[in-house]
């Protein structure tokens, strides 16, 4: 495999060169993007565009049936507005959650429900994403093979010449499931004439005048069609960055040399920072007293078995709303969060102990790290070698993406020019190859739909394999707790909500860097040798060759069923999760790749029949 970052241009495999056809005629100038009037008007049209295709609208939900109390079909789609607060109320552990509360304004507003129409997509039903392996390692969340992306597009009824219009009634989950399919079919060889997400989904086609029904559909009534991603002229398999890509790339030095941009899409949990000046009076207490001021709020009393703050008039509040959004208080707390200020607290008199970790406490305006924690399965926390963080950041070596979309009033993207002015900002112009990775290649998409369809930078890629592959190829482990990450005692609001979050840890923490000359060494501690702490080992049996720890920067384990005490627990399924590695592997590391170009049809010799396989999904994504 050639240095495969120089390319990512949208290029087809050898197979298919067809590139004259008249199906992706318009392909370099076709938007990726559907404003919600146009849709109406197809829909007003009796579901046909301006020149008379059919047109099929998916609404894309994560959760099939098992995962909450109903499923995303039951709950978002059908509109149903108890069935969706019983859901947020037990994805996010608490009635007073944000994602809980927003729920009777948008059915008071009319925005529950779907496009009328439109049939349910769910994403863990195992057709869009099933577990595959790219050489080293069975990962789940890798994109969905050829006969399981041809059984998907027939039960939908789809045919080639149809405009597939995606969109999603949920609004916790910031449009990715949208994005994560566009990137699929069109991976797949759909042309962009066939292939639209709707900008800014359900709320904003009600807003611009359409209606939303309720209630169930089922594909009962479909025709299932025989149409194949056999019957596409191309396949854009390179869109995506697979384990091997990436691996060369770390290796290469290109991650860390200004070479290859990669974006680390991960919602960082930690980015708060909380001054310890005060005491539960509200008086200056000199050097403070080891409470987060946040806990000592005068009139308020804390819980820390519930999480509530109260007065003496029975108000209670959770800590979202102590933080953003107190109306009882004259003063907030912590300033009110602005996208264009992400970082808004004074990290020089934070107190320690709340931080994630500490660089540099001689110069705290250079040390703090923002690290995101991966809500999936994994042995280790860190981030991929040279990786730049999106979202929150603060630090200079992070990157500080603001303006995604118009979350606070809409949820149509950002223009193009603001999108392009935010990366600038951020140093990144599109002059360079780009790869986005996240937890599982949900979140990621979302980056990589912005960068690639609408600032329209010609080089970028996604590693679907996400921290879910990359966080599970471990040649090392912990021999005791000193690089195990402690508990967050706060994490709020939890993962994937859309807005800020806040982590508040049980300790400090300690990591691990690495480089070629002195291996691992300690960042916080000098005094410790980090050999006398972790081992060879891990899911690779010490085969150092797939490792990612050693690629990673600021890795901290998690704890082991074995290694846990009251600073750090373990969660069985989802610390060092079992898996099916394969560390003599000896190909490239792009197996999916050579499987899918080659993919020739279920019925033919190369394919199979295989039918997809519904999973539970841990920690979110599409």
């Amino acid at each position: 495999m050639l240095l495969l970052w120089g390319c990512g241009s949208g290029g087809s495999s050898d197979s298919y060169t067809d590139i004259d056809a008249e199906y992706y005629k318009n392909d370099a100038t076709a938007s990726a993007l559907l404003e919600p009037e146009t849709l109406i008007s197809w829909v007003n049209a009796g579901y046909r565009t301006e020149s008379g295709k059919r047109v099929v609208i998916l609404d894309c939900v994560p959760n099939p049936a098992g995962v909450y109390p109903y499923s995303d079909v039951e709950a978002w789609f059908a509109g149903d507005a108890d069935k969706i607060k019983t859901n947020m109320a037990a994805q996010y552990g608490s009635t007073g959650a944000p994602q809980y509360l927003m729920i009777d304004t948008l059915n008071a507003a009319g925005l529950l429900g779907h496009i009328p129409g439109a049939l349910p997509s769910v994403s863990h039903e195992g057709y869009e994403v099933t577990a595959r392996d790219d050489g080293p390692m069975l990962a789940d969340h890798q994109i969905g093979t050829g006969s399981l992306i041809d059984q998907m597009i027939q039960r939908f009824g789809i045919q080639k010449d149809d405009v597939v219009v995606l969109t999603t009634s949920r609004y916790d989950y910031p449009g990715f499931c949208s994005s994560r399919l566009w990137w699929t079919l069109r991976y797949w060889g759909f042309a962009k004439d066939n292939l639209k997400v709707l900008n800014g989904g359900n709320k904003a086609y009600k807003m611009a005048g359409g209606t939303l029904e309720q209630g169930i559909v089922t594909l009962a009534n479909v025709t299932p069609s025989t149409f194949s991603v056999t019957d596409l002229a191309q396949r854009f398999t390179d869109m995506r960055t697979s384990i091997g890509d990436l691996i060369d790339m770390v290796d290469s030095g290109a991650t860390t040399n200004g070479e290859v941009i990669v974006l680390d899409a991960r919602q960082p949990p930690t980015p708060f920072y909380f001054t310890d000046v005060l005491d539960e009076t509200g008086a200056a207490v000199a050097g403070g007293n080891g409470v987060g001021d946040i806990y000592e709020v005068p009139g308020y009393t804390y819980d820390a078995s519930t999480g509530a703050f109260t007065n003496p008039d029975g108000v209670t509040l959770n800590l979202s709303q102590m933080l953003f959004n107190d109306p009882h208080l004259a003063t907030q707390r912590i300033p009110s969060f602005s996208m264009s200020t992400p970082l808004p607290f004074d990290v020089a008199t934070a107190s320690p102990w709340i931080r994630f970790h500490w660089r540099d406490d001689a110069d705290p305006s250079q040390g703090a790290v923002i690290l995101p924690i991966a809500a999936k399965p994994a042995g280790f926390d860190g981030i991929i070698r040279g990786a730049k963080l999106v979202k929150n950041g603060g630090p200079a070596w992070n990157v500080t993406i603001p303006v995604v979309t118009n979350a606070t009033t809409n949820t149509k993207y950002a223009s193009k020019d603001t999108l392009i002015a935010a990366f600038a900002a951020a140093g990144i112009d599109g002059t360079k190859p780009i790869v986005t990775y996240c937890n599982s290649g949900a979140l990621a998409s979302i980056y990589y739909f912005i960068l690639k369809e609408i600032c329209e930078f010609p080089n970028v890629t996604m590693y679907d394999g996400s921290w879910q592959e990359w966080g599970n190829l471990t040649a090392y482990e912990p021999t005791d707790t000193t690089f195990i990450r402690n508990d967050p005692t706060t994490v709020f609001p939890s993962y994937p909500a859309g807005i800020p979050s806040a982590a508040i840890f049980k300790g400090k923490n300690d990591y691990l860097e690495w480089d070629a000359t002195d291996g691992f060494t300690a960042a916080i501690d000098e005094t410790l040798t980090a050999d006398d702490h972790i081992t060879t080992g891990g899911s690779l049996s010490g085969n150092a060759a797939w490792d990612t720890v050693h690629r990673s920067e600021h890795v901290i384990f998690r704890a082991t069923a074995d290694l846990n005490d009251d600073l750090h627990s373990y969660t069985d399924g989802v610390d060092w999760p079992d898996t099916t590695t394969y560390p003599d592997y000896l190909g490239f590391g792009d197996e999916i790749q050579d499987e899918d170009d080659s993919y020739a049809g279920s019925s033919s010799s190369t394919g199979d029949d295989e039918g997809p396989t519904a999973f539970v999904p841990s920690g979110g994504g599409c």
